[in-house]
């Protein structure tokens, strides 16, 4: 008889197989059980079932870990000795009664009996992937279980990362979830490779979900070089927010942890204990300063000098944005230092404050900080005619065409403004020269303005959408701001933000460029939408430039992340009067998303709800965090039906994530606490 066919041969090698599934089980995890011998196993084109019994005292000890809906768990396949991940998709409990077929007790009302409890518990579990621990290979789970083959609970994060089809390294999220209930106490971290961000991020949530505390964990992890490769060869990002509540300025500063009723917090304080000591807050900031005439009025009231003038804008900046914080949360100023800085480029100067401090908070714990200062504003006469159209997306097309033609006309006949002011009144006398038929004869660059209107034949309604939008930007006060000095350059240039990209990592130490919106709000007088969405468009669009200058060059740049909190103020969906606008913005995000993903320039876009944004950016993100959301705003998420409910009743900081990075698409995750400064203002500012 040969050894294929001779039974004994047979056995042995199938107990081996067996002992062999054995040893992995106890390698990787718990066995909790084993696939059942009087239930099949079975496999089809619509998947797999697994069966199996858990023994009460195992159910009863670690019933949230093994016997909930949706729970994870593995199984070691006696013939393969592959780790065989599994989705639990029905838990039965039966009493002793039904089991035995019996009746029950002639009383309405039995008496309760613990003994009809210690029962086994039967679940159904559905395959998912193999992961082969000897070639450390995962592929899909296409065979069928074996019976006997050991059930465990895996005690390895890196087995259940690899049996999940999760990756092992990549800018830290939060822990994988079953609800949410961190699984296994927490043990398996969440990552997102960094290459997903270059093919764009969207994080959606309601107020108050947790969208901040996980874009402040995700910025602090890529900071602190956490869990990726951050070396020469694949350089640390360069982390650019775009702020429109001042949201992320307090990043430096300790966070703030308030317990809140119905949280388990000896497992959130566990959890983040975990990671203290290996994603810092960053230890500094760039802040980029949007600066109005109205702060130079407000703060400059006589002659002075360039140095003494940013020294005052910095103190007043530092005084009204961190001071006061810093002491409502318990700490204390011990040293303040400001120094005034420029840096000449080839073409442009760059200065800035940089601010350092020391703060000792109550906790006895202290702390030294570093703001870098840039106060930014635009300078007319230093942009080319095709920025400063692109500058404004609230121009109507033709008026677009038609002012690009006149000021490049007027750059070939060598006539400049020097202000925005003198083009806007050049402009508008033009028009009231031409409804009066008159001429103008006092200023020829005035009468080269008029003559080029005419001969053009702009119409009515475009030119006057040329004098309504360029007096709007006159209006915002952040073009041509004048500092009183007897200097002759009394006007703010506008900062080189290639200059800052480039040593970002030598001058300015990494830390994240945040940009100030709500600055630049409270002191402009103008609409604040349009003040806001201009400086935005502006450095989004001098980034992708500089990144697509430098391509064209051979030049490596370092990889940009680009943070955009509340993306709807930007990127509207569409609707009304705005449509225009709508249109020439999705434009600008399109043409920056897809050149971006070939040049390491990836963008995080957070709101509210997808029905906030324009289509395009749904379209871009292949990567979408969904945090709690109402019922009515998930429709256009193509989200599974079994994740629909967990969404709308989902804990704060809790939510799914949907990416083509992971081999099952999808996966549940809860972030920690916040790792950097955040706090409610409103609630500080109360006291």
């Amino acid at each position: 008889m040969s050894n294929e066919n001779n039974p004994v041969k047979i056995y042995d090698n199938v107990k081996a197989l067996l002992e062999r599934a054995e040893k992995i089980a106890k390698e990787h995890g718990i066995i909790v059980g084993r696939v059942s011998r009087n239930a099949p196993s079975s496999i089809s084109e619509e998947g797999g079932i697994v069966v199996f019994d858990v023994d009460p005292e195992v159910y009863f000890s670690d019933f949230s870990d093994i016997a909930k809906g949706g729970s994870y768990l593995a199984v070691v396949d006696i013939k393969t000795g592959e780790i065989v991940s599994l989705r639990v998709i029905e838990v039965i409990r039966e009493d002793l009664l039904s089991q035995l077929k019996l009746p029950e007790f002639t009383s309405s009302l039995p008496r309760p009996e613990a003994s009809g409890l210690l029962t086994r518990t039967r679940i159904k579990a559905k395959p998912l992937l193999a992961y082969n621990p000897r070639s450390n290979i995962v592929s899909v789970a296409d065979y069928v279980i074996e019976p006997q083959s050991p059930i465990i609970k895996p005690t390895k994060a890196d087995t259940v990362q690899k049996i999940l089809g999760l990756p092992t390294e990549g800018v830290f999220l939060g822990y994988v979830t079953i609800g949410d209930k961190p699984i296994f106490d927490g043990l398996v971290p969440l990552y997102l490779p960094l290459k997903a961000f270059y093919q764009h991020v969207l994080v959606l949530g309601t107020t108050g979900s947790g969208k901040t505390t996980l874009l402040k964990n995700m910025i602090s992890s890529i900071y602190s070089c956490f869990n990726y490769e951050c070396s020469e060869k694949h350089e640390k990002p360069s982390i650019v927010i775009i702020d429109p509540n001042k949201d992320y300025v307090h990043l430096p500063l300790k966070p703030i942890w308030e317990k809140t009723f119905g949280v388990d917090w000896d497992t959130e304080y566990e959890l983040i204990n975990k990671l203290i000591d290996k994603i810092k807050r960053p230890r500094g900031l760039v802040i980029i300063l949007p600066i109005t005439q109205h702060v130079i009025n407000r703060l400059l009231t006589e002659e002075t000098t360039w140095v003494k003038a940013l020294r005052i804008i910095v103190n007043d900046y530092f005084e009204t944005t961190y001071k006061n914080i810093i002491e409502r949360v318990g700490g204390k100023i011990k040293t303040y230092d400001i120094e005034i800085i420029e840096e000449s480029t080839d073409s442009r100067k760059l200065r800035y404050g940089l601010i350092k401090l020391e703060i000792a908070y109550n906790t006895q714990e202290t702390d030294s900080i570093e703001l870098f200062i840039i106060p930014y504003g635009f300078r007319f006469a230093e942009m080319t005619p095709r920025e400063f159209i692109e500058l404004n997306p609230f121009f109507t097309q033709q008026a677009r065409d038609a002012l690009y033609r006149i000021l490049l006309r007027l750059e070939k006949d060598g006539i400049r403004f020097n202000t925005l002011s003198e083009l806007y009144d050049a402009i508008q006398e033009a028009r009231v020269a031409r409804k009066k038929n008159i001429g103008i004869n006092l200023d020829p660059r005035r009468t080269r303005v008029y003559e080029l209107i005419n001969s053009f034949a702009i119409h009515k309604a475009t030119l006057d959408n040329i004098i309504r939008q360029i007096g709007s930007m006159v209006d915002t006060g952040f073009f041509d701001i004048e500092i009183p000095t007897s200097r002759e350059d009394k006007y703010l240039p506008e900062p080189c933000i290639e200059y800052l990209l480039e040593k970002h990592h030598e001058i300015f130490k990494s830390y994240p460029i945040v940009l100030d919106l709500e600055y630049l709000q409270e002191n402009s007088p103008s609409d604040p939408r349009q003040a806001i969405s201009i400086a935005a468009f502006r450095i989004l669009n001098r980034i992708f430039l500089w990144k697509l200058v430098k391509a064209r060059q051979k030049e490596v740049t370092q990889p940009v992340l680009i943070f955009i909190d509340e993306a709807h103020r930007f990127f509207p969906s569409h609707g009304g009067s705005r449509d225009e606008y709508i249109e020439h913005v999705s434009g600008m995000i399109d043409r920056i998303a897809r050149l971006g993903r070939a040049r390491r320039l990836g963008i995080v876009f957070s709101t509210h709800s997808p029905k906030d944004v324009h289509d395009i950016i749904l379209q871009l993100t292949n990567t979408k965090i969904i945090l709690r959301m109402d019922k009515s705003t998930i429709s256009s998420l193509d989200i599974p039906s079994e994740y629909k409910d967990f969404i709308i009743k989902a804990g704060d900081r809790s939510g799914l994530i949907k990416t083509h990075a992971f081999r099952l698409g999808y996966t549940t995750f809860r972030t920690t606490l916040p790792l950097a400064g955040h706090y409610d203002l409103s609630a500080i500012h109360i006291g």
